[in-house]
């Protein structure tokens, strides 16, 4: 994996022509409206997670790739050296301003994650990066599940970085510094998407361990590829509290078991601690589930009952959720069989390649379990994993935090034309989407590739 403040020319990092004119017209534009070529150009990719969704923030490894489509910024220092300005090649984008002493966050726009970014290598350095002009561009699909909101996060906090000259930070540090900062945004994340922003590898999965961030590079069967697909409803993370809900559910789960497993439930926070301060299996952390959770809701008195607290205290443990009931053994099952299928899926990528058809699986009992137990599926993506189904793939689900976004479908390579044919017939024609609109951005093959770097910038 080469250094992260390594400058990389833009034709070893895209073999796609038009990456390379995309980025010779952003710089470009940002000579135009702010006189000077930048000094920097920085990229930072989404990602695709095959398997694993709603588990890191639990603690359980993921398995995702780093995408080809990517945030890039370009940057330079402020005259001033007192303005941070964050502007975007795209003129549809509110431009953002002010004095680098009054960065804040306090409300959810665009370019609050520019901002995240930046606040999150101040505090880590305890120094202000300079005033800054940039200029954002990007080709990850906006509110769609694949992390265009962290890449963002993640390319900003590497110019930061770059303009601190602070080139010893290391991929692993950048992307946990990177999931602390999304938080400035309101977004209770696990570091998933942070870390494989960074820590992607060309042809290759990476299965993601946490506390402290780590990562070992997965080789995927040679006969299938993956393609996304978006089923037009998009959903921002930060949208509501549907996601920080989960989060709160998830802590609210293991705090119960642990109380009744005898445990202080302050030392445990998650359910992978849970698991390993039992010395529990997979499967022995799901018959613990179905023994000291109860199907349906549980009442906020009733959860402050078993765990012996106040309405101050649990305001602390769920944090940014808004829930006035919990489905905690639901959730709870969800993620103990979400986290033994990313065990199976690695075992099989690593012993016997050649059983697609149980990867498949894997991944269609990964979105059952997403709908019906962890309830973020909408009638969109059940439909469109269906679509997919039928026209051949081995296995379909919904990727990203859920309620809209992207499907990712596991395809035998030699029918990938013809499944991206099907499925626009079935799926985008009816919604008049031309073949060619959504294919450049909508459904597409994804494979995988490095993580966020500098770019040279070309003379």
């Amino acid at each position: 994996m080469s250094n992260l403040f390594e400058e990389r020319n833009i034709e070893d990092v895209y073999d796609n022509k038009d990456d390379h004119t995309r980025i010779r017209n952003l710089i470009l534009k940002f000579k135009q409206k702010f006189g000077e070529e930048p000094g920097f150009l920085v990229r930072a990719p989404g990602r695709v997670n095959l398997i694993g969704e709603h588990v890191d923030y639990c603690g359980f490894p993921v398995l995702p790739i780093a995408i080809q489509q990517d945030v890039v910024i370009a940057g330079r220092a402020d005259p001033s050296d007192r303005v941070l300005t964050v502007s975007s090649s795209n003129d549809s984008f509110q431009e953002y301003s002010c004095n680098i002493r009054d960065v804040q966050v306090t409300e959810v726009k665009w370019y609050s994650y520019v901002l995240a970014g930046y606040l999150g290598i101040a505090q880590r350095i305890n120094s202000l990066p300079p005033g800054l002009q940039l200029m954002v561009d990007g080709t990850v699909p906006m509110s769609a599940g694949l992390s265009s909101s962290s890449a963002l996060v993640c390319a900003s906090a590497l110019m930061s970085a770059l303009f601190l000259k602070e080139k010893t930070l290391k991929r692993e540090a950048m992307a946990e510094i990177c999931a602390k900062a999304e938080r400035y945004v309101g977004t209770e994340g696990g570091g998933m998407d942070q870390a494989i922003s960074f820590l992607g590898v060309k042809g290759k999965a990476q299965l993601i361990n946490f506390n402290p961030v780590r990562c070992e590079a997965v080789s995927l069967p040679d006969s299938v590829t993956f393609v996304v697909a978006n089923c037009m409803v998009n959903k921002w993370k930060a949208d509501g509290t549907d996601f920080n809900n989960r989060v709160a559910e998830c802590r609210l789960a293991a705090d119960v078991i642990a109380t009744k497993l005898g445990l202080d439930w302050n030392q445990i926070e998650k359910l992978q601690p849970l698991m390993v301060t039992k010395n529990m299996t997979s499967k022995e952390l799901l018959e613990s589930v179905e023994e000291h959770l109860h199907p349906g809701a549980y009442t906020k008195e009733e959860i402050m009952g078993i765990l012996g607290v106040d309405d101050s205290t649990f305001a602390t443990i769920i944090g940014k959720s808004s829930n006035e009931v919990f489905r905690l053994y639901d959730r709870a099952v969800h993620v103990a069989g979400e986290a033994s299928r990313v065990a199976e899926f690695r075992r099989i990528c690593d012993e016997n390649p050649a059983d697609i058809q149980g990867l498949g699986r894997l991944i269609d009992e990964s979105h059952l379990s997403l709908k019906d137990k962890y309830n973020v599926s909408i009638e969109e993506l059940d439909n469109l994993t269906q679509i997919c189904r039928d026209a051949g793939a081995l296995g379909s689900r919904l990727v990203g935090a859920g309620f809209g976004g992207c499907t990712i479908s596991m395809v035998p390579k030699e029918i990938a034309d013809q499944f991206i044919a099907q499925v626009w017939e079935a799926y985008y024609k009816p919604l008049n989407v031309p073949f060619e609109e959504a294919t450049s951005k909508h459904l597409f093959v994804s494979s995988p590739c490095a993580g966020a770097c500098v770019l040279k910038v070309p003379s």
